[in-house]
């Protein structure tokens, strides 16, 4: 989540939809009041790489007792995972913040002032895509990709809806697809009056051992339970099945 009081922007981030990719310009476009979450260490090297801003006010006051010190002071593998378990402290703003905390801890007033938007994919693509990954974090051989698939479409943790809803009804301004990046993506910057010359970052890549499109990968079954869990996103979007 990246909030941008300097030029009026709200992004909310949401899951395997290029949104480490978005971050990382959008922190070369903020200011020094800004507030930038911490990523993954990894892509934080990108940012330093190109001399672009890192994490900075991302907590509101000291942080309570016990509480993990992140990847703004040390940056190390271990404080990125106990921050990723999802049990923020509650003083502190988040990756993949979702549009109703983000909304309180900044407060009505900006909220409503801001320009709210975040990124979205197929469903199809995301659930491949979402399985390779965790596939690659948790260590799993590539003969575990349909076992891990499964796993994702029968929990529902396919859907972005969560971040980017309030009480089910959507609580931003925009959404861009990540299929039109990255025009849309000027398009979106151009209304805070913004631009960005030069290619998006490759940011988060996990090698995808099938390259065809996941409408290919899928079987009928699997499009199916997506379909059901994802049928807003699709109506949404005007996504096709």
């Amino acid at each position: 989540m990246i909030a941008s009081f300097e030029h009026r922007f709200i992004f909310i981030k949401t899951r395997k939809t290029a949104g480490t990719a978005i971050e990382l310009v959008l922190s070369s476009l903020c200011g020094a009041a800004d507030i930038i979450t911490p990523i993954h260490p990894d892509d934080e090297k990108i940012r330093q790489a190109h001399g672009w801003r890192g994490p900075q006010n991302f907590r509101i006051g000291p942080a309570p007792a016990g509480a993990p010190e992140g990847v703004l002071e040390r940056g190390d593998e271990a404080d990125y995972q106990e921050m990723m378990k999802g049990h923020p402290t509650g003083n502190e703003y988040y990756n993949h913040m979702p549009a109703s905390l983000a909304r309180q801890m900044l407060g009505e007033d900006f909220w409503q002032k801001a320009h709210k938007w975040t990124i979205e994919r197929h469903p199809y693509e995301k659930a491949v895509s979402q399985a390779y990954w965790k596939m690659w974090f948790m260590g799993r051989p590539a003969a575990d990709f349909q076992s891990v698939l499964d796993d994702l479409i029968a929990h529902d943790d396919i859907d972005n809806r969560d971040l980017y809803t309030i009480d089910g009804k959507l609580a931003l301004d925009e959404i861009i697809r990540q299929e039109d990046l990255p025009g849309s993506f000027q398009a979106v910057l151009a209304k805070s009056g913004l631009r960005f010359d030069g290619p998006l970052p490759r940011a988060k890549t996990v090698q995808r051992a099938d390259r065809r499109p996941a409408a290919e990968i899928l079987n009928d079954r699997q499009k199916k339970a997506i379909y059901e869990s994802c049928r807003e996103t699709f109506e949404l979007m005007g996504y096709e099945r």
